[in-house]
């Protein structure tokens, strides 16, 4: 029964979405753009994630991409191009992202099975029955396959083979989000949020639990107040951890302790990221809060994109990205918010699904738009649309 509810109950909280106590979309703010952006490629990945609630993130390495669509295709491109080398159809629902890395490419499918490919070939290596559904991206580790259920398991499992080397357990609460942090592997530690609020760290090897830190605290008496989700992306820097939960709070934490070093209430399903010491979140209503990393103190905050689902962003350079529900992807300045510039990504499935959807307020339902949040590589960003568009933009720069 607790697995029938997870996973009807998540779709009653995005049908809640359309009522009056949630924020509407802000309409689509005017600026003058302050830089150019130039498309580099761009291809089509199958439906994208059809009509699921998913986050199909794609895995970037330094030559290639690695990408997927709900329905099983598996694709592997040309980072600097976009010509595909590969294409593989795995004939299975796909509802986690790609994780690559020593030569392997790593999904996980409505089934909860692991599935896991050749870089070289796309030929499959390995399949692993994990029992719970994969909505998270494996982490492709040194030795181990980090992959999380959403049965509130970890499990670690061997990279050549798909056997059982540890599984860590939770208990996660009847009212979830949909959906699942990815699990993030840094020095020898694996860290993982979950639906109860937890963060946990582990030895990725012998799956040795080092920390348990709860991100904020559980309030209200019915099951709807007291959900509290890290479901949003958290971010690594410096051996501090950024985590984020939903009606819960921000905290940074010390990795090697576990130590919390600050905490603010704060809430988010959408995540954080850092970049030179300044912490980036979106909060529950779709405003983007600069912090300082040290301190958790305000800098400032952007609220022209108010209620327009915002994906988690992404600092780099003098910019901080952001998607939102439209399938628009906007540059900011990182030093106080203002525009800089603005794409348009998945045009004509935006406009097919405004017209099913009859309004821009029920696209909250839609699976339009950009929920996975950009990808920077060598100053070049890549955005997956929920439609299946996956495009490379970089700034032009003036001579």
């Amino acid at each position: 029964m607790r697995i029938y509810l997870l996973i009807l109950l998540p779709i009653f909280l995005i049908a809640c979405s359309s009522n009056e106590n949630v924020v509407p979309p802000s309409p689509l703010p005017h600026f003058k753009s302050q830089v150019d952006i130039e498309k580099l490629w761009d291809i089509r990945v199958g439906n994208g994630v059809g009509e699921a609630y998913l986050n199909l993130k794609p895995a970037v390495t330094e030559r290639w991409i690695f990408t997927a669509s709900s329905e099983g295709l598996v694709m592997k491109l040309d980072r600097l191009t976009g010509k595909r080398e590969w294409k593989v159809d795995l004939e299975r629902t796909i509802t986690g992202g790609v994780g690559a890395g020593y030569g392997m490419v790593a999904l996980g499918t409505g089934n909860g099975e692991l599935v896991v490919l050749s870089e070289d070939t796309g030929e499959l290596l390995w399949e692993k029955s994990l029992g719970g559904q994969i909505m998270s991206v494996p982490a492709v580790a040194s030795g181990r396959i980090i992959t999380q259920t959403i049965d509130g398991r970890l499990h670690g499992l061997n990279r050549e083979d798909g056997a059982q080397a540890w599984l860590y357990d939770t208990v996660i609460p009847v009212l979830t989000l949909r959906g699942e942090s990815n699990p993030v592997v840094s020095a020898g530690a694996t860290l993982a949020g979950f639906a109860n609020g937890k963060l946990v760290a582990l030895d990725t090897k012998t799956g040795f639990v080092a920390w348990e830190q709860l991100i904020g605290e559980p309030k209200g008496r019915s099951e709807l107040e007291r959900l509290i989700d890290l479901d949003g992306r958290f971010w690594v820097a410096d051996k501090v951890v950024y985590a984020i939960t939903y009606q819960g709070a921000l905290s940074a934490i010390d990795v090697p302790s576990g130590r919390t070093l600050w905490s603010r209430p704060m809430s988010s399903y959408a995540g954080v990221s850092e970049y030179l010491r300044t912490l980036y979140t979106v909060d529950e209503d779709s405003v983007l809060h600069a912090m300082d990393a040290i301190s958790g103190s305000d800098m400032w905050q952007q609220d022209d994109l108010k209620g327009r689902r915002l994906s988690a962003p992404t600092a780099y350079d003098r910019y901080v990205l952001v998607g939102d529900f439209e399938g628009y992807l906007y540059w900011l300045s990182y030093r106080d918010g203002s525009f800089m510039a603005r794409v348009k990504v998945g045009v004509k499935s935006y406009r097919a699904a405004r017209d099913r959807a009859g309004s821009l307020h029920n696209l909250t339902l839609s699976t339009e738009g950009l929920r996975v949040e950009p990808i920077v590589y060598d100053d070049v960003v890549y955005v997956q649309a929920n439609s299946g568009e996956l495009a490379a933009y970089k700034v032009v720069e003036e001579e």
